[in-house]
């Protein structure tokens, strides 16, 4: 019998439009409808300008659909008032994209450990957790540098551990190695990979990236504002 997968998100035939320039609406998602396991890494793929990154953003409660619903283990997230969506997604979700967004003014441990401090986390615990997880992405020895004075590399595995600091159900990553030269994007997909298999880390990635793709435990393609199974 096949084992029943606990599902971390659901997606519910979500709909989104925006308004164009001359009076009409583009509509970009479709009835969209997708579920991730609790575990799993999923990749979305399709072209540039299909609403990817819309989709990861509604999935992320960064932005509410026209229409549809997601749940996250269950709890329906765009029933939430704005200030309780907030902290929700504060709490249960992690964020990496193409570029790090990393504060300049703030070391690596503090730019890891200002999440945690924003969900009420003490000072000394967040700091701990951020020294702990900079040990996992393996660059424990930059704690004290600023972005500024870190590799590409550094900063994204950084900004890694900040979307972990608060222990998410789920990580969000859009194009996370799109601004990497070729080593340090595959040693960021065996870092992802090996939080999944080892931490039990639920990922959803946007990628254009093939090899990262190919990689998932499932693949899916975004045509025409709705999502296809590749794999």
């Amino acid at each position: 019998m096949e084992t029943r997968i606990n599902p971390v998100v659901q997606v519910r035939d979500i709909e989104k439009s925006y308004p164009t320039g001359a009076g009409g609406t583009l509509t970009v998602l479709r009835g969209t409808s997708l579920e991730v396991g609790e575990g799993q890494v999923v990749a979305i793929v399709g072209a540039s300008g299909t609403g990817k990154s819309t989709l990861l953003h509604i999935v992320g409660a960064l932005d509410r659909p026209d229409a549809g619903s997601v749940l996250l283990d269950g709890q329906d997230m765009f029933t939430m008032e704005d200030h309780a969506l907030a902290a929700f997604r504060n709490r249960s979700m992690g964020f990496v994209f193409q570029f790090h967004h990393l504060l300049p003014e703030f070391t690596a441990r503090e730019n890891v450990a200002i999440p945690a401090m924003i969900a009420g986390a003490p000072l000394a615990d967040a700091e701990r957790r951020a020294d702990a997880l900079l040990d996992v992405v393996r660059v424990s020895h930059r704690a004290d540098a600023r972005p500024s004075e870190l590799s590409g590399g550094e900063q994204q595995r950084v900004a890694v551990a900040r979307a972990l600091v608060n222990r998410p159900r789920i990580v969000l990553a859009d194009e996370p190695s799109g601004n990497l030269d070729e080593e340090n994007a595959a040693m960021l997909h065996d870092l992802l990979w090996s939080l999944a298999a080892e931490q039990g880390q639920t990922f959803v990635l946007v990628t254009h990236d093939a090899g990262l793709a190919a990689r998932a435990d499932a693949t899916w393609r975004l045509h025409d504002g709705k999502l296809l199974a590749e794999s």
